[in-house]
């Protein structure tokens, strides 16, 4: 879920702020464990954490484009979801949780959206 965002809103810090009025859910800057991609492995992005299972994170793809993606905030859960059998069950049965705080953040995120 892609989206082109107003000019002032092109730090982390300034849409975690942003969605941090938004919503209840927690909201924070990390750095993105949920890429498997050596070279970019110190990016950072924001965090929109429901519960351990349940969030989504705001990661730039270039300046003012954002991609809203559903994870799993929990590293333990996250770990668990990589391989095998068992990690295709985990990750069918926590999927739905994971898309709805996405969508809720790209709901947030269409307020400030360049159209």
């Amino acid at each position: 879920m892609k989206r082109k965002l107003k000019q002032e809103y092109n730090t982390l810090e300034s849409i975690k702020d942003f969605l941090a009025t938004k919503t209840s859910l927690e909201c924070f800057i990390a750095l993105d464990e949920w890429i498997f991609d050596e070279i970019r492995v110190s990016r950072k992005c924001v965090v929109v954490k429901k519960s351990g299972i349940a969030g989504a994170k705001v990661v730039f793809e270039e300046a003012n484009i954002v991609d809203i993606q559903p994870i799993a905030p929990s590293r333990f859960i996250n770990t668990l979801t990589m391989r095998g059998l068992l990690a295709m069950i985990i990750q069918f049965i926590i999927s739905g949780a994971q898309n709805k705080v996405a969508e809720e953040v790209e709901n947030h995120l269409l307020e400030i959206q360049i159209i």
